[in-house]
């Protein structure tokens, strides 16, 4: 398992008040198992929505975000974290195994 931090849309979802409603983020901590994780790319909308000041004040311009895709079974879900694709698939593969040449 590993500890990330996970961007969080809260925005009420009224159907009548959809276009008029403000978008409201949150950050909080997720717990995910890398075994699951079956694709990691970056979160190109949310670089944008950090510079207009939509995201939390917690974040500086520098951070970037990375959507992670997990399956179990059949229940697919995307997570939107913080960091670049890079750092996160660098947090998921802790494997220190080595195939040795023989």
């Amino acid at each position: 398992m590993i500890r990330l931090v996970e961007v969080v849309n809260i925005t009420d979802h009224n159907p009548r008040m959809e276009r008029t409603a403000k978008v409201k983020f949150t950050l909080r901590e997720i717990w995910l198992n890398e075994e699951y994780v079956v694709s990691i790319r970056e979160a190109t909308g949310y670089k944008k929505l950090l510079s207009e000041g939509r995201l939390p004040a917690d974040l500086e311009g520098a951070h970037s975000f990375t959507a992670l895709t997990t399956n179990n079974g059949n229940v697919s879900e995307t997570h939107i974290v913080v960091g670049s694709p890079g750092v996160v698939a660098g947090r998921l593969n802790k494997n220190t195994h080595q195939l040795l040449k023989g």
